[in-house]
């Protein structure tokens, strides 16, 4: 979620930098330009902050689900926008994917019983 309000803050430096861009090559005051167009400034603002949900959208709506899973799972949770998926935290303070988590609904890896493979997927041997 910090990825997204990043973008946020630097669509609106952006936004601002233009501004003061086009005050400076026009040769205009950069305070004076921002009252007199304050409508127009605050709706480039806008629209660039809009467009950066536009584009972030799916990974706004993936971290909400993951946050209402864990929710209703009652643990932490959190959605890794690099790895594209929820994680679950463990009793060490670990993140493990969420549905790689044994005893899961919908985890691939709980009905396959007493198999040492998916246990050393999760405890690596050293």
């Amino acid at each position: 979620m910090w990825l997204f309000w990043l973008y946020e803050g630097l669509a609106f430096v952006a936004v601002i930098l233009l501004v003061f861009g086009y005050c400076h090559f026009r040769k205009i005051g950069f305070w004076s330009f921002i009252w007199k167009y304050l409508k127009w400034v605050s709706l480039a603002v806008l629209i660039a902050w809009l467009t950066v949900a536009i584009l972030c959208r799916i990974d706004l709506y993936n971290a909400a689900h993951c946050y209402f899973r864990g929710e209703s799972m009652h643990a932490n949770t959190k959605y890794s926008i690099f790895l594209g998926e929820c994680q679950v935290e463990t009793p060490s303070g670990s993140y493990v994917p969420i549905e790689r988590a044994r005893a899961l609904p919908g985890s691939s890896h709980h009905d396959q019983g007493d198999n040492s493979d998916s246990t050393s997927e999760f405890y690596p041997v050293n």
